[in-house]
């Protein structure tokens, strides 16, 4: 029983901080841009869908939030935010990039297809009414220019924030060594015992590369939590990344592995899901459905551990969108209902025909 909970806590703790890990380094480089790539996006016409696309692919909420706003001030077309809804799976990204990144990449695929034909078809059927949502309110991430991080030199600012840290930068780098020293004793970053149903990955590949992964990441992180301006440390990462997403992310994975071991070894799972293939797949469109990360972690678990077929996970991934959609049901609800049952229906589709 023991190690049963040691290894869903590691395990946990493992997807965690690398969800936090490419969360910092996504906020780090829009900082250090201070938000030039977000002007390209401005310009009218078809290139508009397909840098939603991008913004979509981006792992997290960050680019749908970013669209989001855009489409708020009347600098997008409504294509675009649809693309950008379509193309995006959330922080879920982080994770099934992190364990079956051959399947995050057939399914990024498909919602590039699908993102970029709704998107132009959108834009050629309704031109939108320029007046018919107001301008932005809500606070979401519109980033600030953090100039300080241009020109302060690292060396120095190294040495001065690890001789003289403050309580959340010492209480980070010491998360961030205690990872490392796990990634290289291997009790941490290992990917076979995530699931139930993997313990054959890497045996068969005899594959050490995630804790290689870990030990990089660990560092790297290290790097800019050492570097960055106090501002950027309590604004971006504690504030938003630490406050906002580690014990929902950690909480969710720890739930969702304990809850998969324990159906796993209560009933024949396999058996009941290859007996209602259909009624899966609607739980997981109607999943989809919330505008929250973590719940959609379910149906990565089951896929990876053999439980569910593709078609049940593409499906929840074509309608789901993160917590991205938060801010434009806020916004306009309309606009966010109305996004939703298209991307039902269109995995609804999608889905039967794959089954």
């Amino acid at each position: 029983m023991q190690a049963v909970l040691f290894s869903i806590l590691k395990n946990s703790l493992s997807i965690t901080f690398f969800v936090l890990a490419m969360m910092l380094f996504i906020e780090y480089v829009n900082v250090r841009t201070q938000g030039a790539f977000c002007n390209k996006i401005q310009k009218r016409g078809w290139k508009q869908v397909v840098i939603g696309v991008l913004f979509g692919l981006f792992p997290g909420c960050l680019g749908t939030y970013t669209v989001v706003t855009l489409y708020s001030h009347n600098l997008v077309s409504l294509g675009a935010l649809f693309a950008t809804f379509v193309a995006t799976m959330g922080d879920e990204a982080f994770l099934l990039f992190s364990l079956d990144i051959s399947t995050a990449l057939q399914i990024s695929a498909v919602l590039v297809v699908i993102a970029v034909v709704g998107g132009f078809l959108i834009d050629f059927l309704w031109k939108r009414n320029e007046k018919s949502v107001k301008p932005s309110h809500f606070e979401i991430h519109e980033h600030e220019h953090d100039d300080g991080g241009h020109e302060h030199n690292a060396v120095s600012s190294i040495r001065e924030h690890i001789v003289h840290p403050s309580s959340q930068r010492a209480m980070l780098l010491f998360g961030v060594l205690l990872i490392f020293v796990l990634s290289v004793l291997g009790e941490i970053g290992h990917s076979h015992d995530v699931f139930p149903g993997m313990e054959h990955v890497e045996h068969e590949h005899r594959i050490d590369w995630f804790s290689m992964t870990f030990v990089c990441l660990s560092i790297a992180v290290a790097y800019i939590i050492a570097i960055v301006p106090e501002h950027f440390l309590q604004t971006h990462f504690w504030e938003h990344i630490i406050k906002k997403h580690f014990l929902k992310i950690l909480g969710w994975t720890t739930c969702i592995i304990a809850i998969v071991h324990l159906v796993d070894s209560w009933v024949e799972l396999q058996n009941i899901v290859s007996q209602y293939q259909w009624q899966i797949l609607i739980a997981a469109v109607l999943v989809g459905l919330i505008p929250e990360s973590g719940p959609h972690i379910i149906f990565i678990s089951l896929f990876l551990s053999g439980h569910i077929p593709f078609a049940v996970l593409l499906a929840n991934a074509i309608v789901q969108d993160g917590h991205g959609g938060l801010p434009l049901f806020a916004e306009s609800p309309k606009t966010f209902v109305g996004i939703k049952l298209i991307k039902a229906i269109i995995a609804l589709c999608v889905g039967f025909a794959l089954l």
